[in-house]
C-alpha cells in the first residue's frame, strides 16, 4: 500500500477512530471531500482546523476506504447522504436488514454492509464507482453473492490530488475574439 496514485476526485469516505477513550474508540464518520489527504488532516486538528463537530476531540481518525468515480459532486453528495442516512433514504430503507445494527457487529462493520448493498443497487450500480481501501488493517473482502459489479475495482493505496490549471479570468466569448495587436 505504498504506492501513491494522483487524482482529481469527488471522494465519499469512511473514517474509523483510533482513540484510546472507550467511548469513542470504533465509531465511525461518513464524509465528502475532493481532497482526502487534506480532510483527514483536518478531522484530525478538530473543530478549530476545519473538522467536523461529530469528529473533534474524538480521534485520532484512520481514513479506511473511500469510494471515488462520481460523475459530478451532486451525485457524490447524494451517495454520501444516503450512505449516512439508510433508514431514510428511500432507495434503502426498502432492504429491511440495513434498518438496524446486528448485534456484535461494529460501528465498522454495518458501515461496510450498507455500503455492500448500496453498490448493488440503483442508480449507483450503473455508476463507474472505485472502491480504494486505505488502511489495511479495516480491509474486508466483499461477501460472495454481494460483490459489487465488475466495472467497479477494488484497489488499494493511498491517493494524491492533481491540482487543476488555473482557468483564464477572461470569458470565453472574449479569449475566442480576442486578436493579437499587430508588431509594429
Amino acid at each position: 500500500m505504498d504506492n501513491v496514485e494522483e487524482i482529481e476526485i469527488s471522494t465519499v469516505y469512511l473514517l474509523v477512530s483510533k482513540s484510546t477513550i472507550p467511548k469513542f474508540a470504533g465509531r465511525t464518520y461518513i464524509g465528502y471531500t475532493v481532497d482526502p489527504n487534506r480532510r483527514i488532516k483536518q478531522h484530525n486538528s478538530g473543530e478549530d482546523g476545519g473538522g467536523a463537530r461529530r469528529t473533534s476531540n474524538r480521534g485520532p481518525w484512520t481514513m479506511v476506504l473511500i469510494v471515488h468515480g462520481f460523475p459530478n459532486n451532486i451525485s457524490a453528495l447524494r451517495f454520501e447522504w444516503a450512505w449516512q442516512q439508510p433508514r431514510v433514504s428511500r432507495r434503502l430503507k426498502q432492504i429491511p436488514e440495513l434498518q438496524k445494527k446486528l448485534r456484535k457487529e461494529s460501528n465498522f462493520e454495518y458501515n461496510f454492509r450498507i455500503l455492500t448493498e448500496m453498490l448493488r443497487i440503483g442508480p449507483w450500480n450503473r455508476l463507474p464507482l472505485v472502491i480504494r481501501w486505505l488502511a489495511n488493517e479495516f480491509h474486508r473482502e466483499f461477501e460472495v453473492g454481494k460483490k459489487p459489479p465488475l466495472h467497479m475495482p477494488i484497489c488499494f493505496g493511498r491517493i494524491k490530488k492533481v491540482k487543476r490549471k488555473k482557468k483564464s479570468k477572461r470569458p470565453a466569448k472574449e479569449r475566442r475574439n480576442h486578436k493579437q495587436p499587430a508588431n509594429p
